[in-house]
């Protein structure tokens, strides 16, 4: 992805931050997780609710809320490209083998390709939230309808149907 699609992508993060039902969303996730044994809780944000301009091929856009200290658990999407930024908590990725400590979106000392993961279709990721609970934002390459998991350890096959957890 080039920096112009990544300074697109941190521009819709901002303008998602700013809006009130962004922290109503995230308050409800955080309720969600608090009565969930699952190591993590989404929800989805239409795109017409982004009021700036998203890079081509960009057709779903999603909040997960991670549990802190339990992994998201090695998956691969192979129908679509992720692009993620944390915007609260810290923690650890491991992306495609490569491991290293995530750096948080109001980082004002690194940059854009620091702060954002493109993962390729394909490609093995985990997130491990690190003492405290972990929220990230995420955008997809195919609708949130047809979002699929597959999980690394397994083989097993989730499909996210655009619902709510």
């Amino acid at each position: 992805m080039y920096e112009a699609d990544l300074q697109k992508l941190d521009t819709a993060v901002a303008c998602l931050l700013r809006q009130e039902s962004f922290a109503t969303t995230i308050g409800r996730l955080k309720s969600a997780l608090a009565e969930s044994k699952e190591a993590f809780v989404w929800s989805t944000v239409p795109l017409d609710a982004i009021r700036c301009g998203l890079p081509a091929g960009i057709k779903s856009c999603w909040i997960f809320h991670l549990r802190k200290d339990v992994p998201s658990g090695c998956h691969f999407h192979p129908n679509s490209v992720q692009h993620m930024v944390m915007v609260a908590g810290q923690g650890l990725s491991i992306v495609d083998g490569t491991r290293r400590p995530m750096v948080s979106f109001a980082s004002s000392e690194n940059s854009l390709t620091d702060k954002w993961y493109v993962i390729g279709q394909g490609v093995p990721h985990e997130f491990i939230p690190e003492g405290v609970d972990m929220t990230v934002v995420s955008f997809h390459t195919c609708e949130a309808s047809a979002l699929e998991e597959i999980a690394c350890a397994t083989g097993g096959k989730r499909l996210y149907e655009g619902q709510d957890a």
